[in-house]
């Protein structure tokens, strides 16, 4: 279906480029900012690369820019309404001097310079990200990867961390944290469907994370190594997030329609939004529980030609069609004779025929509805896997020694392709044969995670391993890889989607950056988000506005961000 042109879009053109032309040199030719100021610190003088968030009271819209070399914040018009705004910063180790401070915007400049003053060690610390964590902590590489599964998945390392738990102590709690399902927090932990018991390596990090932890210390005296602020291309950047109206939601996958509207499905509850990015309001629907004591939330979204939304429900054990024109919602489970406590409906493409395809994660399977028609038709993907329900069925996920099937792409030609994070492939499955092509990616123990099809039927997937650490890119014609590799250490892609200007976008659970690749270049420009551990999964882009801007949902603080460039 054509796009239609968004209203905004217009204005989204002349706002870049003005933002553009501010950051540089001044004339007197420029238009008047409706907000700007200048940040400093007694140590440093002005200071390049803090995030300057402006929020407006009573909203639920937060607009983020970035400090230039000479410490200078601009908010041109149109980004900001006339009204009040609280500001607040991002900028590791500091924090505003007063943190009361609000500003008046109107249709003259409003001139707001910002003081900061340097934190103490314990306030440095609540500003880490996971993955700055993981760089902190002593511990050798092996211990940390075994770590990196908390910060990583459900929450940032300062919980287990602060906690006093000894190696016995640890030994109950991994049991205890390994049987929450993945959508799992603190504040609505989910039992999974099958129990996990102890492990052989639990005893020996147990009493690693004991060695680190406040029952062997009386504070966390760790040397604090962080990531350096903003620079460059990297502060050239407009951010805005929308708080959603749930506290708890946790907004997975997330996709722009054809009129600009965002949509979005919660990872833990059973709910599709809508949220209006000129307006931040949202609104959204109950979705159906077919599979009743099974976890409610969905992680894959996808649109069909006619702009229906297609979901996967995860534990539910099948999908969901969304009607965007009668708001009817259809339900389609997997046959029951494959139908367990194992099952996990998670990933979902559609292909150019209308055809929906899904997979079962933890069966190895795939599957294809025919809406038309409502037919199903499966295919194993690992002829004669079964599980061992003697053993821990949690143990075999991403163990390197099965394929792991983990995200569902579809050529223009309709042939599907699948991630292998278990293992190093990318899987082509023929849906006229039933037979599957695995393709070994360049990098060993790649963990191939995610994937969306791009121009020409090029494949753009993450290699979410901490060993690899990469973007890439599977060209489904020629059969020929290339790969990228991310320069932050700790960050792990999960998703990469293109956009129509050809740059490869990538974010990661234990970082808050968001990566923009230029693939003819191999130019990487890594944006800082303005929100802490935001637990990137789901990527997709804004097509809309010059540059495209990145889209995703900030799933551990109920927000969606676009992410739009200045260049």
């Amino acid at each position: 279906m054509r796009k239609k042109p968004r209203p905004s879009l217009v204005i989204d053109l002349v706002f870049a480029s003005l933002l553009v032309t501010l950051f540089c040199k001044s004339t007197r030719s420029e238009p008047q900012p409706v907000l700007a100021g200048v940040v400093t610190s007694e140590s440093n003088g002005p200071m390049e690369g803090v995030l300057v968030k402006a929020k407006q009271m009573g909203g639920n819209i937060t607009v983020t820019v970035v400090t230039d070399d000479h410490g200078r914040y601009v908010f041109p018009a149109g980004r900001l309404a006339p009204g009040r705004y609280s500001l607040t910063i991002r900028a590791i180790g500091y924090d505003l001097a007063n943190s009361a401070t609000s500003v008046t915007v109107g249709k003259k400049t409003t001139n707001a310079d910002l003081k900061l003053s340097k934190v103490d060690a314990l306030a440095t610390a609540a500003q880490l990200q996971p993955a700055e964590w993981l760089m902190s902590i002593p511990g050798m590489p092996s211990q940390k990867n075994a770590i990196y599964g908390c910060a990583g998945t459900c929450h940032n390392l300062n919980l287990p961390l602060k906690s006093t738990y000894d190696p016995s102590g640890w030994m109950t709690t991994l049991v205890r944290m390994r049987n929450w399902e993945p959508a799992s927090n603190v504040d609505n932990p989910i039992l999974l469907p099958y129990h996990s018991g102890q492990r052989p390596e639990d005893e020996k990090f147990a009493q690693y994370l004991a060695s680190i932890n406040l029952s062997s210390r009386t504070t966390l005296d760790f040397e604090w190594k962080t990531y350096p602020r903003p620079t460059g291309k990297a502060s050239r950047v407009f951010i805005t997030e929308y708080d959603l109206p749930r506290l708890n939601a946790e907004p997975h996958d997330v996709v722009m329609d054809s009129e600009g509207m965002i949509w979005y499905i919660d990872f833990a509850e059973a709910f599709l939004g809508r949220l209006d990015p000129h307006t931040g309001k949202t609104k959204e629907w109950t979705l159906t529980e077919f599979k009743p004591g099974f976890a409610p939330g969905s992680l894959g979204l996808a649109l069909d030609q006619q702009e229906n939304l297609w979901i996967a429900r995860s534990f539910q054990g099948g999908i969901a069609k969304f009607d965007r024109k009668t708001e009817k919602i259809t339900n389609y489970s997997i046959p029951a004779e494959n139908n367990n406590v194992h099952s996990r409906t998670s990933f979902i493409a559609v292909g150019p025929d209308g055809k929906v395809w899904f997979d079962d994660t933890f069966n190895r399977r795939m599957y294809i509805v025919d809406p038309t028609t409502g037919q199903m038709k499966g295919y194993s993907l690992y002829p004669g896997f079964k599980w061992d329900l003697e053993n821990d069925p949690g143990a075999s996920q991403g163990n390197g020694e099965n394929h792991f099937p983990y995200g569902v792409a579809v050529s223009s030609t309709g042939i599907g392709y699948w991630a292998d994070l278990g293992n190093r492939n990318i899987g082509e499955l023929d849906p006229e044969t039933g037979k599957t092509t695995l393709y070994p990616t360049p990098t060993p123990a790649s963990a191939p995670r995610r994937m969306n099809m791009g121009a020409e039927d090029q494949l753009w997937f993450a290699e979410n391993n901490l060993s690899s650490r990469k973007i890439a890119m599977f060209d489904t014609k020629t059969k020929q890889f290339k790969e990228w590799t991310d320069p932050l250490v700790w960050d792990t892609p999960y998703d990469v989607v293109c956009d129509k200007a050809g740059y490869a976008w990538t974010g990661g659970i234990p970082t808050d950056y968001v990566s923009r690749l230029n693939p003819k270049t191999g130019e990487i420009v890594q944006y800082l988000l303005p929100s802490l551990a935001v637990n990137i999964r789901r990527v997709s882009v804004d097509n809309f506005t010059s540059p495209p801007s990145m889209l995703i949902g900030e799933n551990h603080q109920a927000k969606i961000a676009l992410i739009q460039p200045l260049e």
